[in-house]
């Protein structure tokens, strides 16, 4: 094993291990559902396996907790395990080869400076109302709205709902959704959504107005915009392309689609549109839908209307960010066309891992070590 990997690297795994043990609610939600599984395979065997993907990435896979590998049902050989890679070993070895993200992070996992990016990139995004920034409200250009203009620009809407989003909010994590009244205004739960509530909320905001998505995505999941999740990398020659898709969909009556909010995804076949795998899933976990569970919809019949416009969209708009490498997309489906709500980096690893299995195969060329190796040394 490289020295490398052994000292600083195997360190920092372990420590960024740690903290997410005490820190990451999903992490200790993974542990916890190991130890009660009812269902595990033979201890050896589950030791076994811990040894060979530790050996083969050298660092902690805790790919196999997350995704149940240690379970009686899991249909995987070692092989395929091997090809989901490690959250440290993603983040740390190959995402630096692409973006710094120190340098990224500030420009798109803040909404305003993203939406600016869109904007100044000809990137088709969703509809920006105005922004709250340090308790001043303010258009999407900067101009300052006063109490009655802010009035106006709520009142003028036709939308049925208002997503109001903190700007630097990951996962679907604080967005608040007002929903338009009988009486025209719009309402979160009892409170009329005004300027005096807007002004209470403590935070930098975004208000954007609601998406209406093409009837064929909202006949799978009716009560929240059911995005794409895209991911999309410039290679070392500077074309871009597609690394994969998921769908995601809120369940139970939720407005958010977002998995690490309890949505569920399913892969989406670059080629044809259609289903990756005849059912949908958790970010975590193995428990598989065949149906959407509030609709019925039956997975295996998924095909993403118009879908070689759709990812031609998607290439094109990546093609946009000059500057800016490895990305994952939140897209959107409405008549005539796609949105892209929004681009991130450091995107849901688990997430995409669990809707097309292992991206081992998009990003390393020989074996992990290998390709350590090379990075090391760049």
């Amino acid at each position: 094993m490289n020295a490398l990997i052994s000292s600083k690297h195997k360190l920092m795994d372990l420590m960024r291990f740690l903290y997410h043990l005490l820190t990451d609610r999903r992490v200790q939600q993974d542990l916890k559902r190991y130890w009660l599984a009812k269902n595990k395979k033979d201890k050896a065997i589950i030791n076994d396996e811990l040894k060979e993907l530790k050996k083969y990435w050298g660092f902690l896979p805790m790919q196999y907790f997350t995704h149940d590998f240690y379970s009686v049902n899991c249909e995987l050989s070692l092989n395929e395990m091997k090809s989901y890679i490690p959250g440290y070993y993603f983040y740390k070895i190959i995402f630096p080869r692409y973006d710094d993200v120190k340098i990224i992070i500030p420009i798109i996992e803040n909404k305003i400076s993203m939406n600016k990016l869109f904007k100044k990139s000809g990137i088709e995004r969703s509809t920006v109302l105005f922004i709250k920034e340090s308790g001043v409200f303010k258009s999407f250009d900067g101009d300052v709205l006063l109490e009655k203009a802010l009035i106006d620009v709520i009142k003028n809407q036709k939308c049925k709902k208002l997503f109001i989003k903190p700007v630097s909010g990951r996962g679907g994590a604080g967005i608040l959704i007002a929903h338009r009244n009988n009486d025209g205004q719009f309402y979160l739960d009892d409170l009329i959504v005004d300027a005096n509530f807007l002004k209470d909320l403590s935070g930098d905001y975004i208000i954007e107005t609601a998406i209406e998505q093409l009837e064929y995505i909202s006949n799978i999941y009716p009560h929240s915009v059911n995005t794409l999740r895209a991911i999309t990398k410039r290679d070392s020659t500077g074309n871009v392309g597609l690394v994969a898709v998921t769908l995601r969909m809120g369940v139970h009556g939720s407005e958010i689609d977002n998995s690490h909010a309890g949505g569920i995804l399913i892969g989406v076949n670059l080629e044809t549109g259609g289903a990756f795998r005849d059912y949908a899933t958790f970010e975590y976990g193995s428990e598989k839908f065949y149906n959407h569970p509030d609709t019925g919809f039956k997975f295996s019949d998924l095909n993403i209307p118009n879908w070689s416009e759709v990812r031609q969209h998607v290439i094109n708009s990546a093609e946009k960010l000059k500057d800016i490498n490895l990305v994952g997309w939140d897209v959107a489906l409405v008549d005539g066309g796609v949105v892209m709500i929004e681009v991130n980096t450091l995107f849901g690893l688990n997430h995409t891992q669990a809707g097309v299995g292992g991206l081992e195969q998009f990003f390393i060329t020989g074996s992990p070590m290998e390709y350590f190796a090379r990075a090391s040394h760049d």
